[in-house]
């Protein structure tokens, strides 16, 4: 990329109109009229030439404004070309704000967050699996103002949640002060104001807004009375698992998702609960289709394979795995610690394979638990290839029992479409944070 660093000149300093600042606040201007005086203009002001005599100020408006008040007629600029983009102009004039020792905390977190709003605008974003250096990330916007990815992270973070509730940032005077409100910040409100205002935004014909329309909050069970016999090329069943699931999960980022939204069934209606779900989604498959279902095979494994053949399918004992590194056991002195979650796979009339002969091992790590957005969120990556495997690209995939929605993002992939059901407005609302902030997630 050319570097644009436009020409010196001196020019009149009442050619040079401001317009709209980045700076809503300029400070104490008299210890800058001190420098000035001691060691003068060290660097000219950056101007856009509108037209002949005519100049807009892109940075330098503290300095402008010691040398307006001081009578200076004449001034030193580096002049940029009218034909600069608007996008442009402002990097120009943020960018230069970052070396400002006196901006405010908020100022700072804003100009941070509109720089790599910008930046991705002229560059394109970050897309997952691309070419080296496509697309604006995190780290350019970091190495730009010397600073780490995190820092520009919690900037943006800061910037959004101010612009959602700058009633709790009132009293903050430091990023610092700003930070602690964070943390005491539910975090569910902000997710809920962030993912309206990014579905009041963004374009009907967006990834996003596609997504978001399949993401539906609402009952299963009265959802799928509306879904047609025999449409469904694939259905993947997350269903609650009847084992007391906020017992036996690790309380390791707890505050992250919410494990009280969960919604468990009654272990003496669970095998009713399994008959009803298969048979509805039997119904809705088409002819040779697919269907995953996930389960505790402590202890519902027989349950699940019976229910199973009752509702019409055909399946294995021989279930589908995802081994994990770490394990877990609620008795570690008497029971080995479980390494591995299964799937049924379970099919309708007689389809076929997309990957033939894969095995039935799906090696993939697992989301950091202080990730996660809810409880049993699996990794995009498993489910991608889960996916691939049973569907083709175009196939119809039906999701009763969304949690995370990554089955929606997994499904986007591979350029099925997909549809489910969750009861949780949460889940729903931290699903759209993470697609909104994650064009990389979207790949």
């Amino acid at each position: 990329m050319t570097i644009n660093v436009g020409k010196v000149a001196m020019i009149p300093t009442i050619s040079i109109e401001i317009g709209e600042r980045a700076r809503q606040n300029l400070g104490n201007l008299e210890e800058l009229e001190k420098s000035m005086k001691t060691s003068g203009l060290i660097q000219p002001l950056a101007v856009q030439e509108v037209n002949k005599n005519h100049f807009k100020l892109l940075a330098g408006e503290r300095r402008y404004s010691v040398l307006l008040a001081n009578g200076v007629s004449e001034i030193p600029v580096r002049i940029y070309p009218s034909d600069l983009s608007e996008i442009e102009m402002k990097i120009i004039e943020k960018a230069e704000n970052f070396y400002r020792k006196d901006m405010e905390y908020w100022e700072y977190d804003n100009l941070v967050h509109e720089i790599h709003e910008m930046e991705q605008a002229i560059h394109g974003t970050a897309n997952r699996g691309g070419a080296a250096g496509s697309g604006h990330k995190l780290k350019d916007t970091a190495e730009m103002f010397g600073i780490t990815d995190a820092s520009v992270s919690t900037a943006i973070k800061r910037a959004e949640a101010r612009e959602v509730a700058p009633e709790l940032f009132e009293n903050c005077k430091t990023q610092s002060d700003a930070n602690k409100v964070l943390k005491k910040i539910d975090e569910t409100i902000i997710k809920q104001s962030i993912a309206e205002k990014a579905e009041r935004e963004k374009s009907p014909n967006s990834n996003f807004a596609k997504l978001a329309s399949c993401f539906i909050c609402g009952d299963f069970f009265e959802g799928v009375k509306k879904i047609p016999d025999g449409v469904m090329h694939l259905v993947e069943i997350d269903p609650p698992y009847a084992i007391d699931l906020n017992k036996r999960k690790k309380s390791d980022g707890e505050s992250f998702y919410q494990q009280s939204d969960y919604n468990e069934v009654d272990v003496q209606e669970y095998q009713k609960f399994l008959a009803n779900t298969f048979q509805e989604c039997y119904r809705v498959m088409a002819d040779h289709s697919w269907l995953i279902c996930w389960f505790a095979p402590e202890p519902w494994f027989e349950v699940v394979y019976q229910e199973l053949n009752t509702a019409g399918f055909n399946t294995t004992r021989m279930v589908g795995i995802w081994p994990k590194p770490s394990a877990q056991s609620m008795q570690p002195q008497v029971r080995l610690a479980n390494t591995y979650e299964m799937f049924f796979y379970a099919w309708k009339g007689q389809p076929a394979l997309n990957k033939a002969g894969r095995g039935n091992e799906f090696r993939f790590p697992p989301i950091p638990p202080q990730q996660k957005t809810h409880p049993t969120e699996r990794p995009v990556e498993l489910m991608t290839e889960i996916y691939s495997t049973f569907a083709f690209p175009g196939s119809r995939v039906f999701i009763p029992f969304l949690g995370s929605g990554v089955g929606l993002v997994a499904a986007h992939r591979l350029n099925m479409s997909a549809i489910g059901f969750e009861l949780s407005k949460n889940y729903r609302d931290s699903f759209l944070v993470k697609i909104h902030n994650g064009v990389e997630y979207l790949r």
